[in-house]
């Protein structure tokens, strides 16, 4: 049966002690960022979720940021990580001094992060103390790290991370910040290819969802939404364009409906 996308669902933050066991599994009940993310762990990678969690520490609003737990025993966790093909995060540096995208992305997590290898992406940071798992929409690691994540970094951890909980602070409309949450910035990434000649355009705009259904695991979904970005020009995306050999200028508005998982 397919779930509303939890992404627009928005849960009253909170948090719990370590006896409130009746209140956190009557979380885990009725909420339905637990409900996708348990049923993606299970249905996708065989992993039970409930043997791997001893309390819920803290939850977040949205998906996205997910929910903090104490662990059973976080070396078993990590394990059941790597055994179910989630991929840790690196924290190499490119010739010894330039930090890899896998370093930076290591900035944002507590312990030590790993990865689904898929776009919605499971993204589990494992710690002694605590751990959290959160759902990207934006996959960074199919394989290698790739070149979606400048994307997640301005769409997920800026926009929906930093800016719209900011937004809460100042005393910003909850209404208005949730109908923000339906925006998200574009930068160039690997998605942007031509449906006709299939190859790349990047662009640079912002995408409004209109609607957004995915099943109970988030394996398959169906969104609706308006794009409204501009192809990169000399002028924005000089560089991109001089790696192509071409020069695109033009802007745009298009209803889309886009389909994946089936």
């Amino acid at each position: 049966m397919p779930d509303l996308d939890p992404t627009e669902i928005t849960e009253q933050m909170r948090t719990f002690h370590a006896e409130d066991v009746a209140e956190q599994s009557s979380w885990m009940l009725h909420s339905p960022m637990w409900r996708t993310i348990s049923a993606r762990f299970y249905n996708l990678h065989s992993i039970d979720l409930r043997k791997h969690v001893k309390s819920i520490v803290k939850v977040n609003s949205t998906i996205n940021a997910g929910f903090d737990f104490v662990p059973v025993d976080a070396e078993r966790w990590a394990d059941a990580l790597q055994h179910g093909g989630f991929q840790p995060d690196s924290r190499e540096r490119v010739l010894g001094i330039l930090p890899s995208v896998g370093a930076i992305a290591a900035l944002a997590t507590h312990g030590q992060g790993y990865r689904e290898n898929s776009e919605p992406s499971l993204h589990c940071a494992v710690a002694k103390d605590y751990c959290n798992v959160h759902l990207d929409n934006i996959g960074i690691r199919l394989g290698s790290y790739n070149a979606n994540a400048p994307q997640h970094v301005a769409d997920e951890l800026i926009w929906q991370d930093k800016i719209l909980p900011a937004m809460l602070t100042i005393g910003i409309s909850k209404h208005f910040v949730d109908l923000l949450r339906r925006v998200h910035p574009i930068v160039p990434n690997l998605r942007q290819v031509t449906a006709v000649t299939k190859e790349w355009q990047p662009r640079v705009g912002a995408e409004l969802d209109l609607a957004r259904v995915r099943s109970r695991d988030a394996s398959k979904q169906l969104r609706v939404y308006i794009d409204f970005s501009h192809a990169c020009s000399n002028s924005t995306c000089k560089l991109l364009n001089n790696m192509q050999g071409k020069t695109y200028n033009d802007d745009r508005v298009m209803f889309t409906i886009e389909v994946t998982g089936l």
